[in-house]
């Protein structure tokens, strides 16, 4: 909330208002003096053309991001910035503001526009007049009644004067706001209760605000009350946070238990198939060595048959072979009534293996599987020092895992270690070559850093150490030109993917900024933010239809998938990724999350939820992946980078 406190004092002490109230009276985003001041809900005011930049660069049309606050609101009338409110008090602060620097910078003439110190101010007229022109304005018979001070005259009163001065109507000038339309709920002057509110309910604007100050005057009151209340509530919600700490303590003590007795019960289990396997061995083993024992034992006997046959071939004659022999009877009948009466079965040996629980381990994959994306770094903070950020947008990471980061609102680039390190920073705002005006996306191609220069509408390229090599584009609505293009990426050929917004189309370029074609036919996208190409597709967020589109490779559309909403599946989606499973990973930004499908556009799981805490996102914009599979994230709204794993 702006509160601007001017205490009484004398003419001496309002001299030095403008350096006194320098800053409140520049816009934070521009840190010039206000033009057009507009008021967002949560009362703080910023330029009318800092307010549209800001909400061209977010590609969100029908909300706003403050710039304060960080918070998050809609904008009435379709998006038109122009319905916000006007800040009156800045408008009088500005006005007074002249007659603290005529001594230094004089003051222009409402009669004929020369600055003078020498100057004076009509409070009737609500104009400045040199000294030239003050003579000719009092012998004007109509201004005889008005009221005309010389400025080095001026005193605290004076000064409160001009800051009670009446509002005049935006429309018609020098019209004194002097009525409330009930119907329109807006202040009009007589000549707008004419013709814009002919035959609508009006009221008095003095009478009007004493109603409105009345409601607010009992609305305090009852905040009051309500404010107690909370007070009340906050102590029963610190006993009931008592209650769940002791609560949480009992609940882990209990799964603590129960983990000792599931081990106890696994290590049981564990022992008792160790001795059924010690069991079974010691059966085989010893089923084996009898079965060895035997045949060891057969093995003699016929050893020793083979010795008795050799000696009777040796030593016997052919009759005495020939001799009946109860011997060889017992011999030959062995060998034509059996073969081999060896038990080959009882050689096998017994298999041993051990058959994991397939389906126990599917289940516990799928119950922890969106717990897989844990928040184990952060880095930066708001501010405009090496390693902080304002507004950081898109993010790329090369093969040596060095992360660049565009540094949106301090329109710079900025580099660091996976670990978070900042290496460095180049470029600032303007419009020269190596300068930014609201950089947004950014990639890496063979060591050198592509960058697209938003509000310049323009691609540069830097090497790898932030020195400028060249670029590529200017605004306008032809094919080779450009108008705020937001994020870009390389395709498979090397060539560069650019979401030219304004002009509602994704364009390719070569890398010496060469036109080649488009994706999609004319129409296809309302705000298209981010494309990237993967195997033979090109993916692309489109934000102003809430769905990610998918193309071939010729540009040819194949399906969507997503819509607006906060489900599962639904997201204003920004930029996208793809890790190495295949995954699409798309940036849900006003959700404050992660989405996660698969290519077909089947949603797999998701990780973030609003908020300003460890792994919690304000306003997720672009991801990218370290070498090791971790996720690095930027978020718009939290000023910072986090990695996941």
């Amino acid at each position: 909330m702006e509160l601007i406190i001017i205490s009484s004092r004398s003419y001496h002490g309002y001299k030095n208002l403008s350096e006194q109230y320098l800053r409140t009276l520049c816009c934070p985003v521009c840190t010039n003096r206000f033009t057009h001041p507009k008021q967002l809900p949560c009362l703080h005011s910023f330029c009318l053309n800092c307010l549209q930049r800001i909400q061209a660069t977010s590609g969100i049309r029908d909300t706003i991001l403050c710039p304060e606050c960080r918070r998050n609101f809609t904008i009435p009338g379709n998006g038109d910035l122009n319905t916000l409110p006007t800040n009156f008090r800045l408008n009088s602060l500005l006005d007074a503001l002249p007659v603290t620097e005529c001594k230094r910078s004089g003051v222009k003439c409402g009669n004929c526009d020369k600055r003078r110190q020498e100057s004076s101010y009509c409070f009737t007229c609500c104009s400045f007049w040199c000294s030239d022109c003050i003579p000719l304005h009092d012998r004007i018979k109509t201004f005889k009644e008005h009221h005309a001070l010389a400025l080095k005259d001026f005193g605290d009163e004076d000064f409160e004067n001009i800051f009670k001065q009446p509002t005049f109507c935006p429309k018609h000038e020098k019209k004194e706001l002097e009525l409330f339309c009930r119907v329109c709920k807006t202040t009009i002057c007589n000549s707008c209760a004419l013709i814009d509110h002919e035959g609508h309910d009006k009221i008095a604007l003095d009478d009007a605000a004493k109603e409105h100050r009345l409601r607010i005057n009992t609305a305090i009151e009852s905040k009051k009350g309500k404010a107690q209340k909370k007070v009340t509530r906050i102590a029963k919600l610190g006993e009931n946070c008592t209650q769940v700490q002791e609560d949480a303590e009992r609940v882990k003590s209990e799964v603590q238990q129960f983990t000792c007795n599931l081990i106890a019960a696994i290590e049981t289990k564990k022992n008792k198939i160790f001795d059924e396997v010690e069991k079974k061995a010691k059966q085989c083993l010893e089923q084996l060595g009898d079965k060895s024992q035997q045949i060891e034992e057969e093995m003699k006997r016929d050893q020793i048959a083979i010795e008795k046959c050799y000696k009777m071939l040796k030593r016997s004659t052919n009759a005495q072979i020939m001799q009946h022999n109860e011997f060889l009877d017992q011999l030959f009948r062995e060998e034509s009534e059996q073969e081999d009466t060896v038990d080959h079965d009882g050689e096998n040996v017994i298999d041993f293996a051990f058959k994991e629980n397939e389906e126990l381990f599917s289940e516990l994959f799928n119950e922890f599987k969106p717990r897989l994306f844990k928040p184990v770094l952060s880095f930066g903070k708001k501010g405009s020092d090496p390693g902080k950020f304002n507004w950081p947008w898109g993010i790329a990471v090369n093969d040596k895992d060095e992360i660049a980061v565009t540094d949106n609102g301090n329109h710079r680039i900025q580099t660091f270690l996976g670990d978070g390190t900042h290496l460095r920073s180049f470029g600032r705002e303007g419009n020269l070559q190596g300068q930014f005006n609201y950089p947004s996306g950014i990639t890496f191609y063979n060591d050198n850093i592509i960058v697209s220069d938003c509000g310049n509408h323009r691609i540069q390229m830097f090497d790898d150490q932030g020195h400028y090599l060249h670029h590529f584009g200017e605004k306008g609505k032809l094919s080779h030109q450009l108008d705020l293009p937001i994020g870009l990426s390389i395709d498979s050929d090397g060539n560069i993917i650019v979401a030219d917004a304004n002009n509602k189309s994704i364009k390719i370029f070569t890398l010496d900024g060469q036109f080649l074609r488009t994706i999609g036919e004319e129409g296809s996208f309302i705000d298209p933010v981010h494309c990237i190409q993967h195997n033979n597709y090109f993916i692309v967020s489109d934000s102003g239809d809430h769905c990610i589109k998918v193309f071939d490779k010729q540009g040819k559309f194949l399906y969507n998938f997503g819509m607006k909403g906060a489900g599962d599946g639904e997201f204003n989606p920004h930029c996208l990724s793809v890790d190495k499973g295949g995954h699409l990973l798309v940036c849900d930004a006003k959700n404050g999350r992660v989405q996660v499908f698969k290519l077909n556009g089947e949603f797999r799981t998701k990780f973030g939820a609003p908020g300003k805490g460890k792994g919690k996102f304000s306003f997720p914009i672009s991801t990218a992946f370290l070498s090791d599979g971790r996720i690095i994230v930027t978020e718009f709204g939290n000023d910072r980078v986090q990695v996941f794993e």
